[in-house]
C-alpha cells in the first residue's frame, strides 16, 4: 500500500516577495553602473584629446579671404612640391612650373602627430642643391605625422609656398 505524501505549509519554502526596496535597490544598481561608465568614458575622452587642434581657429576663420589670396599666388607660381621619409632624413624637392629645382630658400616644417600636441615640432631644412631640402628625422618617434612644409621668402619673413604632406616614419 501506498503512502500518499502531502506537503504542509511548514515545509514548503517561502517564496521572496518583490518588495518596493529591491526594486529600489535594482533600479539603483543599474543607473548607478550606467552612472560610472559613463564617468570611465568622460575622464579619457577628457584627458586624452588637448582640445582645439587649430590655434586661433577663430582669427584665421576672419582671416579666411587672405588665405584664398595666399592660395592663388602660389598656384601662379606653378612650384611642384614632394616631401616624404628616406632613409632616416625628411627630404623635401621643391620644382618650378619647368621641372628645375629651387634652392636656397629658407624651409621648416611643422612636424604634428594628429592625435595628440605634446610631439610637436619644428625642424629647419637644409637646402642640399638642386631642389632637394633635407633634415634628419631621428627627432620623430614612430607612427604617423603630418609635415606642414613652408617655404619662406629670403628675408625668413612671409611664405611664399605651403605644402602638407602626411608621412608615415618606421
Amino acid at each position: 500500500m501506498t503512502q500518499a505524501v502531502t506537503l504542509d505549509d511548514q515545509n514548503t519554502p517561502e517564496k521572496k516577495k518583490l518588495t518596493g526596496w529591491k526594486v529600489l535597490f535594482i533600479f539603483l544598481a543599474f543607473f548607478g553602473v550606467i552612472f560610472a561608465v559613463n564617468g570611465v568614458f568622460l575622464y579619457n575622452a577628457i584627458t586624452s584629446f588637448p582640445g582645439e587642434d587649430v590655434k586661433k581657429s577663430y582669427l584665421q576663420g576672419l582671416a579666411y579671404n587672405q588665405t584664398l589670396e595666399a592660395r592663388a599666388a602660389q598656384a601662379e607660381l606653378g612650384w611642384q612640391a614632394q616631401a616624404g621619409i628616406e632613409s632616416g632624413e625628411i627630404v623635401f624637392f621643391l620644382e618650378d612650373s619647368a621641372g628645375e629645382g629651387i634652392s636656397g630658400y629658407p624651409v621648416i616644417i611643422e612636424a604634428r602627430r594628429l592625435t595628440n600636441d605634446a610631439e610637436d615640432q619644428v625642424i629647419t631644412l637644409n637646402s642640399v642643391g638642386a631642389g632637394k631640402y633635407s633634415a634628419p628625422a631621428d627627432t620623430l618617434a614612430s607612427g604617423q605625422w603630418r609635415l606642414n612644409i613652408t617655404v619662406l621668402n629670403f628675408d625668413a619673413e612671409e611664405a611664399v609656398f605651403i605644402a602638407r604632406k602626411d608621412v608615415r616614419v618606421p
